[in-house]
């Protein structure tokens, strides 16, 4: 084989390569993106909807979390078991919804409440997602 086919060969696959990693990084920021949107984004839905009457309110603190009527101090304290109870008594309220107020305290704790009531709250006797009930107020 002469030498220009040898090096027309050689660029061909160095070529092929190049293509390769380039469609394998572009794939993995895609896979990246992808990601990010999911955590910021997650199954609820993040809105700017105030409360209205009839709304719980659910403020999260340092110092912990309670219920509250304006989002800005806690009215009276919730624990845990507090909290899932009331979730189970909202599914009876169709027209309540629950707002959850991160103030400082843990994000964590907030959004495993916000998957559980969203999972209450939202989703017919099929599973099917019917209405926002569940807001995250983060900021």
């Amino acid at each position: 084989m002469s030498r220009f086919l040898k090096r027309q060969a050689a660029e061909v696959e160095e070529h092929d390569i190049s293509k390769e990693l380039f469609l394998g990084i572009m794939m993995l920021m895609l896979s990246l993106g992808i990601m990010i949107l999911n955590a910021t984004q997650p199954v609820w839905r993040v809105h700017r909807h105030d409360p209205q009457p009839g709304d719980r309110v659910v403020l999260y603190t340092s110092a912990g979390m309670g219920l509250s009527r304006d989002g800005y101090t806690i009215d009276s304290p919730l624990s845990e078991w507090d909290f899932r109870r009331m979730v189970r008594r909202l599914v009876a309220e169709p027209e309540a919804n629950l707002h959850l107020f991160l103030k400082g305290g843990s994000r964590e704790r907030l959004a495993k409440h916000a998957s559980f009531a969203d999972s209450l709250l939202s989703t017919d006797q099929a599973g099917e997602k019917v209405r926002s009930a569940v807001y995250v107020h983060t900021w």
